[in-house]
């Protein structure tokens, strides 16, 4: 297993860094409940202020785009290793822009999750419009689904 990269003091949480891809093999227990924050694919060399300066956008090779095609398998990849390692009853939230979320909704009701609701996190301090061709970027969703449309998820209402 992988170096831990936090562990909370009770021991029931943890975090790992690494490749999910590599990572979730090793793994023998399932999981309640996921929550992923997959690439968003922005890096294109693009420019954006931050803390008021201009930065460029690029994240590195792993958040550049190679088209519809290999997200949506970059995706696929991904979703179906979780969805192995999940309990039938989890649920698993996925956080995205316009740029990988459609492709997150389109695999999720593939791989026959059921889709619970779409959350709209209101972004308290965007970046700037920096081109003024656009509207400001000042939200994100949230997918919140489960592994399976029959077996229904934990939900405490209060």
């Amino acid at each position: 297993m992988t170096k831990l990269y936090f562990k909370s003091k009770d021991k029931n949480f943890y975090l790992l860094h690494g490749d999910t891809t590599k990572l979730l093999p090793q793994f023998e227990h399932k999981f309640d409940m996921v929550f992923a924050d997959p690439p968003y694919f922005l890096s294109n060399n693009g420019l954006s202020i931050q803390n008021g300066q201009i930065v460029s956008v690029n994240k590195g090779k792993w958040d550049k785009s190679k088209g519809f095609e290999f997200i949506n398998s970059f995706n696929r990849n991904w979703l179906q290793l979780i969805k192995e390692k999940m309990k039938d009853n989890a649920t698993i939230w996925v956080s995205g822009t316009m740029h990988n979320i459609f492709s997150i909704g389109q695999i999720l009701t593939e791989l026959d999750f059921k889709i619970l609701n779409i959350i709209t996190w209101q972004k308290t301090n965007p970046p700037p419009n920096f081109s003024c061709r656009y509207f400001t970027h000042s939200t994100e969703q949230i997918i919140w689904a489960r592994k399976e449309k029959k077996i229904p998820h934990y939900y405490n209402y209060e």
